[in-house]
């Protein structure tokens, strides 16, 4: 397989990339990308329950006697 010139400006689709990773790397962007699915996950859990939670909390405001 031939490569083209290197250039900063020219982008090339994850599919001619992938191919020529070695296997270690591979395993490495594979582990990174399962983390930042769990992370996404986690975050997107931890929101809706904080949406739920603020749902069933009692309001904090008392009324003032007027007396």
């Amino acid at each position: 397989m031939v490569s083209p010139p290197s250039s900063p400006d020219v982008q090339v689709p994850p599919v001619q990339v992938w191919p020529a990773l070695s296997l270690d790397l591979r395993t490495r962007v594979i582990g990174l990308l399962a983390q930042l699915v769990l992370n996404m996950a986690l975050t997107r859990l931890g929101n809706e329950c904080a949406g739920k939670e603020g749902a069933c909390v009692d309001s904090t405001i008392v009324p003032k006697n007027p007396s």
